[in-house]
């Protein structure tokens, strides 16, 4: 859950989403059974009938609940004003809020391509049209204003995300050992979990394919481990990352198992990986929309030989590994809507990875980054060569 501390700040940023899109409220309609995603956030979980939380733009914060959990809703101390509502149901209360306010557009929690953002279910849109009338028309995606409060991250977020990435770094240090001949990858996503059972950390995202353990030329994808065995000449991935204090870490590195001269190939795909990362690092900023951050990596890396990775580049980092925010991917309608059309923002943190598939085996060289007011600043530590193991 958002502090409470984090949460009063953050809504100033939303605030200011509202005002540049000329929004005049939001209003996230929530209800038991299909709670909607940012409820917790804002303060407005697990009740029980309809509910509005009512933001405007002036920062006023207004909720309409049943009678019963009135008392509940003002004992969060999020809310100016809560108005309970007893046989009338909620539809009454809401129509006679917005009439009073008029206003011109209302953001609710509907989305196409944003899943935090789209916690509106088609009946409580049913009913909330139905309760809005007229002003039912004015409805509008809050989608900007979700990125807002999740994706926007002031310093004390940065800073305990940062400390989630140096706690993830460790994890990576002290499994070195375990990447070498005769081991296998089970053995390796099995000693990650040790180590995060000693540090008291949880995994960024579901166990069973955190750490996600590839070795040699098998098929990438979001899966632990495959039973494959470790031998030299192998060239190993892992894609790993831990929750700190509820902010997520998430990062890619790519081992050379045993002595000797790194085949050329090895080198080549290295190479093209760390070019991509540097190339997409050089435009990351304020503005830029996230496809163009995509596309500058994946024509070196198609240009350099290799197939075009078949993902995004990077995505939102923050209390969720897969945050909500720009997408730095593709123009694939059809796969990602349009999450890449939107805009990079200050104070957003992102992964930056993109694929690179030689005959050798996958690598990616995923790094964590904030978006500062002119660029990026680099919060893991990027891997410049290759890690030999074993």
């Amino acid at each position: 859950m958002l502090k409470q501390e984090f949460l009063e700040r953050k809504m100033k940023l939303v605030c200011e989403a509202m005002d540049e899109r000329g929004i005049d409220m939001w209003i996230t309609f929530s209800r038991e059974g299909n709670e909607d995603p940012l409820a917790e956030d804002l303060r407005f979980d697990n009740l029980t009938w309809r509910s509005a939380a009512i933001i405007e733009r002036d920062g006023t914060r207004t909720a309409i609940v049943g009678s019963l959990e009135a008392e509940l809703v003002e004992g969060r101390g999020v809310y100016r004003k809560v108005i309970g509502y007893g046989r009338e149901g909620a539809a009454p209360g809401l129509n006679e809020f917005v009439t009073k306010r008029r206003p011109k557009k209302i953001a609710v929690n509907s989305s196409r391509d944003l899943g935090e953002a789209d916690g509106l279910s088609s009946g409580m849109e049913g009913y909330l049209k139905a309760a809005l009338k007229e002003y039912a028309k004015r409805l509008v995606p809050a989608e900007d204003l979700a990125i807002a409060l999740r994706a926007r991250l002031i310093p004390e977020e940065v800073e305990l995300l940062t400390k989630s990435i140096r706690e993830c770094e460790k994890v990576y240090d002290e499994l070195e050992g375990e990447i070498r001949p005769g081991r296998t990858d089970k053995q390796v996503h099995d000693a990650a979990h040790l180590l995060l059972e000693e540090k008291r950390l949880p995994p960024a995202w579901a166990p069973d394919h955190c750490p996600s353990v590839q070795v040699g030329s098998v098929p990438a994808g979001h899966l632990g481990f495959r039973g494959a065995e470790i031998t030299k000449g192998d060239m190993v991935k892992l894609d790993f990352g831990v929750k700190y204090e509820g902010y997520c870490s998430d990062i890619q590195k790519v081992y050379y198992v045993g002595g000797g001269s790194i085949p050329e190939e090895v080198k080549r795909t290295f190479a093209s990986a760390r070019g991509a990362n540097d190339a997409a690092l050089s435009i990351l900023k304020p503005g830029v929309p996230g496809w163009k951050v995509d596309d500058i990596a994946r024509r070196l890396i198609v240009k350099d030989g290799f197939p075009e990775y078949k993902h995004a580049l990077g995505h939102a980092l923050g209390r969720s590994t897969h945050e909500i925010g720009p997408l730095l991917g593709p123009r694939w309608p059809n796969r990602y809507g349009k999450q890449g059309e939107k805009k990079v923002e200050k104070d957003m943190v992102f992964t930056i990875e993109p694929s690179v598939e030689g005959k050798a085996g996958t690598c990616n060289l995923e790094q964590d980054v904030l978006v500062t007011a002119k660029g990026c600043r680099e919060l893991s530590k990027s891997q410049r060569e290759i890690i030999r193991v074993g």
